[in-house]
């Protein structure tokens, strides 16, 4: 046999020595082992169930939230849309030279875009 061969056989033989001890060590404590992972899943599930519980509790309160602030803006729309119509009623050229200002400025607004620089 050559150096390089007897040396990974030494190192076989080592790893095989640590192996080994580490079986022997291991044979007498895996309940010990068993109980540590049980404990710690236990913690972990403990631990995700709880985000879990409040997660919902905060998805619901959000859900009630946006269900207030959209019937809020509902009503406000309702008002806002009541007064303009109110406002188009009493000054019907107002509301007309608006809308063709309006217009005007888009279109100058969409055609200065358009132009090359």
């Amino acid at each position: 046999m050559d150096k390089q061969t007897k040396e990974s056989a030494g190192d076989i033989l080592k790893i095989d020595e640590a192996l080994g001890l580490l079986n022997r060590e291991l044979k007498g404590k895996s309940d010990e082992i068993n109980r540590l992972i049980s404990e710690k899943y236990t913690n972990l599930k403990e631990i995700i169930s709880g985000a879990t519980h409040t997660g919902k509790e905060t998805i619901e309160k959000t859900r009630k939230t946006l269900e207030e602030v959209v019937a809020r803006g509902e009503e406000k729309t309702k008002e806002i849309g009541t007064e303009i119509d109110r406002r188009v009623r009493t000054n019907p050229w107002l509301a007309v030279g608006i809308a063709a200002v309006s217009g005007f400025l888009l279109c100058y607004i969409i055609q200065a875009g358009k132009r090359p620089k």
